[in-house]
């Protein structure tokens, strides 16, 4: 479902953002059992990333309406049935929907004598996964006993599976979020979980939000904070800004470098309209080849935190493709073609928002 370039002292974070290029509308369907060809109820039916979701009732029927076109796909998730993801719901949704019912099977995961107790694989496993900035630090996960982790200590990698959806309390943002684990692992420099010692952290699912505080000034804040210094932001600035070009060197929060110095911003980024996205093409001074080793492109960026006004954060976003589409929000299709380090690579879950938050 999802191939990742990994690559050492750099952190990949994948929650699936996927690109469709038609106008938003009502989405609607039926969900059946396949072997009885029976409507199923109680099934969970979300737009990945988002905080739009639907059960189904006994007529096994479900409706979802964006307000507009978000770069998403269709979650359909029930205890008893496997779970179902359907790319570019808005061009490709059936009217009938069947889905599997869940094998019940013995776990297949081999676990060796490692030199860790659960509870310290736990807190690595929270510490990587939610994050360890101020909201990552808020965040609760009711379920960890649904939670299997696993030290590897040949590859001096920590590992991670839920049966079930994560169910993570944000109290700083103001967010539940439930994260259906697809996979989860953090690779050590050594026999250790100290962060200090990590080379990489990669984790990718598929996840539902519900806002808790709708009305809370305070929390509103919070959240343009983070969003204010994201890589959703950068690119929407990027892509949709029409001022962000225009002294070729910066916007209010981002600064652009490449060597060192501040670049020309348009002669190594050029936007195009296509349909309801923009087409984001990405060019090197020196040679706009591509090769699997090295990125085409490496920028570093600088902004401020609003929360701490005389912070200067910097992040570096190495790029392994000459072309990416970038929808309204600036969530970016070919999410594993760009790598993230610095202050950007550090988000986890507690700093994501819904993939339609816009301030």
């Amino acid at each position: 479902m999802i191939s990742i370039l990994f690559m050492k002292k750099y952190f990949v974070i994948i929650v699936v953002l996927f690109c469709s290029q038609i106008n938003a509308q009502t989405l609607t369907g039926l969900v059946y059992d396949r072997a009885t060809k029976q409507p199923v109820a109680d099934v969970y039916v979300y737009l990945d990333g988002t905080s739009m979701f639907n059960i189904t009732g006994n007529s096994g029927r479900f409706t979802l309406s964006a307000k507009q076109m978000i770069n998403t796909k269709l979650v359909l998730s029930h205890l008893a049935y496997q779970t179902l993801i359907i790319e570019n719901p808005f061009m490709l949704l059936p009217d009938t929907i069947y889905l599997e019912t869940r094998l019940n099977k013995l776990n297949e995961i081999t676990i060796q004598a490692d030199p860790f107790s659960r509870r310290q694989k736990l807190a690595a496993f929270r510490q990587q996964f939610l994050g360890t900035t101020q909201a990552g630090k808020s965040c609760d996960i009711l379920n960890e006993d649904d939670i299997q982790v696993w030290f590897n200590s040949a590859t001096k990698t920590l590992f991670a599976s839920s049966e079930r959806p994560i169910e993570v309390i944000n109290e700083y943002l103001g967010y539940r979020i439930l994260f259906t684990l697809v996979d989860f692992k953090a690779e050590y420099a050594g026999s250790t979980l100290n962060a200090n010692r990590i080379n990489l952290i990669y984790y990718a699912g598929t996840t539902s939000f519900t806002d808790l505080e709708p009305d809370d000034i305070k929390i509103k804040q919070r959240r343009y904070n983070v969003y204010e210094v994201s890589s959703r932001n950068f690119f929407k600035s990027l892509a949709y800004d029409p001022l962000f070009g225009s002294d070729s060197l910066s916007t209010p929060t981002f600064r652009i470098y490449k060597d060192g110095s501040l670049i020309d911003i348009c002669s190594h980024f050029t936007i195009k309209d296509t349909l309801s996205l923009k087409t984001l093409h990405i060019y090197d001074t020196v040679s706009e080849k591509i090769n699997p080793d090295n990125p085409l492109l490496r920028i570093t960026v600088s902004n401020r935190d609003n929360e701490n006004p005389a912070a200067l954060y910097y992040s570096r976003i190495n790029f392994f493709t000459n072309m990416l589409l970038v929808d309204r929000y600036g969530n970016i299709d070919q999410i594993d073609k760009v790598i993230f380090s610095g202050q950007m690579g550090l988000s986890r879950v507690g700093d994501m928002l819904p993939v339609e938050y816009e301030p």
